[in-house]
């Protein structure tokens, strides 16, 4: 085979599995077409100058495609969404914790993908063989993929009046897949420190007396009620709250079946997704890295300590450096419950209660306790998995019980909020994006007030409750 053809077919290789990812996005024919295709060329460009070989070169670029490919259609299916470019943040996470990704993904698909990939690069390696390319060559290469990816990092300058939607969906339709990450990428970057500038942490100035309360805000994972979605469950104590509730309700959030960091910060900060622009597809990747507005701060300022509880992996989302920017002066992650009870290889929700109720007896002035369960996260096994997930709301409520029977007896007033985070991703929670909140105070009897609210809403709400 010629030198000449050898590069041809190498260069050929990665168009086919690029025009698959885009025809999983819709993407339509369009000027756009040089933009998505820059990264993959720049990318086949590197390696190629790196390895003299075209058909690895080629197969590595496919792979990419490949595997974004069969990420997006998974999400897709899922959570009814693309592939966004937040996402890059994640990747680590599908490495670290499959069991949170993987499901969402046929096995045939994993193990063929990954066993076929293995394969071919090993037989490329074999057979075929290094060209001849002069240090000259290499080095134009390299410099033409530096062009590419100076045009991939500032493709605003391209757009020439043509302004994207910002909505994943939409863009991916229009200027392909992956040109949609690098405008929707730049567009956030240049937005983000007029946006955070904006709503700077701002402390409270109330000091607090012996009738302020403390604050246990819940967040529990994949909770709703599963009769409003017609599935059987027993909930008493989630019931009990809510004829004694100042407030309960709906929970218009701004995700399905996963994203919990989407409604985490907009209830701790009470900031919907018009102030954040395309930061709302995870305001954890870049935007709440730098402090922000939040009750925690707010609260900071009228004498409460303030606390996050998560029996999970600090690093998740990024937590371990937003929940600091967002005001927290402490985080109790995975080492922290250590030995802790667990079900399903995830810390149980009455674990989180007992901690809960430890750190209030051990505080002296107002506390502002944030826990983040996790008991409920999928997947939930079983030949019906919502049966299996409703009895894991179950175990939920009892934790709900458990806990209130303690603020009960605390010396100083306690208001308890507790909301979910998102519906589970079950063909049963499908057809809208509400959960289920209940605003409780220890010291008085609510009128259960039924209220549909959004996140930012219930922010509003809890900092009412608490500071009046």
């Amino acid at each position: 085979m010629s030198a000449a053809l050898h590069l041809i077919l190498g260069a050929l290789l990665p168009l086919p599995f690029w025009l698959w990812l885009r025809h999983g996005a819709r993407a339509r024919v369009s000027a756009w077409m040089g933009l998505d295709a820059a990264p993959v060329v720049a990318l086949f460009l590197v390696l190629l100058a790196v390895t003299g070989r075209p058909i690895m070169a080629g197969g590595f670029a496919a792979g990419a495609c490949l595997f974004l490919g069969v990420a997006d259609r998974a999400k897709r299916t899922a959570l009814g969404e693309p592939l966004t470019f937040t996402d890059g943040g994640l990747l680590w996470q599908v490495v670290a914790h499959p069991r949170f990704y993987l499901p969402f993904v046929p096995t045939v698909v994993i193990v063929g993908g990954l066993g076929a990939g293995v394969m071919a690069f090993l037989l490329v390696l074999w057979l075929e063989p290094v060209l001849p390319l002069g240090w000259m060559v290499r080095v134009a290469l390299l410099l033409l993929a530096a062009v590419l990816v100076a045009l991939i990092m500032r493709p605003l300058a391209l757009l020439r009046g043509a302004e994207p939607a910002r909505e994943p969906a939409r863009d991916a339709a229009r200027f392909g897949p992956i040109a949609t990450f690098a405008l929707h990428a730049r567009i956030a970057a240049v937005e983000r420190g007029a946006r955070r500038a904006a709503h700077p942490p701002a402390p409270a100035v109330a000091r607090p007396d012996a009738a302020t309360p403390h604050l246990v805000l819940l967040q529990l994972e994949s909770f709703c009620d599963p009769r409003r979605l017609g599935i059987p469950a027993a909930l008493p104590r989630w019931d009990a709250l809510g004829r004694e509730a100042v407030a309960r309700g709906p929970l218009a959030v701004p995700g399905f079946g996963a994203n919990t960091m989407r409604t985490e910060f907009v209830v701790l900060t009470g900031l919907a997704d018009d102030v954040l622009g395309l930061d709302r597809l995870n305001p954890y990747f870049r935007f709440a890295r730098a402090p922000v507005g939040s009750l925690a701060w707010t609260l900071r300022g009228a004498g409460y300590a303030t606390t996050c509880l998560h029996p999970f992996d600090a690093r998740f989302f990024g937590r371990d450096r937003v929940l600091p920017a967002l005001g927290f002066e402490r985080f109790d992650a995975a080492e922290a419950f250590s030995g802790a009870e667990q079900a399903h290889g995830l810390v149980t929700d009455a674990a989180v209660a007992e901690r809960l109720m430890a750190a209030l007896d051990a505080v002296s002035g107002p506390a502002f306790l944030y826990a983040i369960t996790v008991a409920g996260h999928g997947p939930w096994s079983g030949p019906d998995p919502a049966v299996s997930w409703a009895a894991r709301m179950e175990a939920t409520d009892a934790m709900l019980g458990t806990f209130v029977e303690a603020a009960r007896r605390s010396t100083r007033p306690v208001v308890l909020v507790a909301f979910g985070d998102h519906r589970p991703a079950l063909p049963a929670a499908r057809g809208g994006t509400d959960t289920d909140y209940v605003v409780w105070r220890s010291d008085g009897a609510g009128q259960g007030d039924v209220r549909p609210l959004d996140a930012a809403s219930l922010n509003r709400l809890v900092a009412a409750t608490v500071l009046g």
